[in-house]
């Protein structure tokens, strides 16, 4: 998740719209992978481009399923750790397919596949093979 200081917020709440607090900083306790999602949102009749940080797969899937006339998701991006996407530091990429399914322990597992081909997997279990996986699931594909 991220954490937010209170000495970092920008402007009293409400300052940027009802029930809105903006902040010039933000961290993360964890070193997990994490969305940037870059949409449009209608506001006055117009598309309004907005970035959202999102911390986990059901944040995303909520917002991907929440599309309509007035929210179109433009783009994907998923910021991984060096461990994760064995390289020696964070990355951020564009997502191509994004799907979910259970190791032998009954743990879910996240399954990343990135522009290039890349895919990533968020575990710690080196041996982990991917076609061992049960009730893979495919949350999202990006359309071509």
């Amino acid at each position: 998740m991220f954490r937010i200081s209170m000495q970092d917020q920008a402007g009293p709440v409400g300052m940027f719209g009802d029930g809105l607090a903006h902040f010039h900083a933000m961290s993360r306790s964890l070193a997990t992978h994490w969305y940037h999602v870059s949409l449009k949102r209608r506001h006055e009749g117009l598309f309004v481009a907005y970035e959202e940080m999102l911390n986990d797969e059901p944040r995303l899937v909520e917002l991907l399923v929440s599309q309509n006339q007035s929210v179109v998701v433009q783009e994907i991006q998923v910021v991984t750790p060096g461990w994760m996407n064995k390289g020696s530091s964070w990355k951020m990429e564009k997502l191509t397919s994004l799907s979910m399914g259970f190791n032998q322990a009954g743990v879910p597992i996240c399954v990343l596949e990135v522009e290039g081909g890349d895919v990533y997997v968020d575990t710690h279990q080196r041996d982990l093979k991917v076609e061992s996986l049960t009730g893979l699931k495919e949350l999202y594909r990006r359309s071509s």
